[in-house]
């Protein structure tokens, strides 16, 4: 995944993308919400309640099962639409041991656009304060 980078990287181009797709984020976060609700039969209900009454909670251990499946090799779509690629470790912060991690492509592309996305406006700060 790391091949697939720009060699060149411009923290202003990435600030500036980033401020484009984030311009309606409420409204684009609204209309996939709302998408999201209607495969649990809520009508069009979007409110705190009627979410909490329909939408199970789930926990990482109700998911460490097929997470292990997963580990020990199982590609078949337990968790997600997508393949899974890439297994990571977390840094086992919680509760002092690390966890399994999933990704797929399309994970793996969103997380690195977090860290440059990430890494340009740390970098436009440092810049501003050294001009300080």
């Amino acid at each position: 995944m790391l091949e697939k980078m720009d060699t060149k990287f411009d923290p202003e181009e990435v600030i500036e993308e980033f401020k484009m797709l984030t311009k309606d984020a409420e409204r684009v976060q609204k209309e996939t919400f709302t998408e999201y609700l209607k495969k649990w039969g809520l009508n069009g209900r979007t409110d705190h309640e009627s979410f909490k009454a329909f939408v199970p909670l789930v926990t990482l251990k109700d998911l460490e099962p097929y997470i292990q499946r997963m580990v020990d090799g199982d590609t078949s779509l337990i968790l997600t639409g997508k393949p899974i690629t890439t297994i990571s470790l977390s840094s086992g912060t919680t509760q002092g041991k690390p966890k399994f991690v999933p990704f797929n492509n399309e994970l793996m592309e969103s997380t690195m656009q977090i860290y440059k996305t990430s890494f340009a406006f740390r970098n436009r700060n440092q810049q501003y304060t050294k001009r300080s």
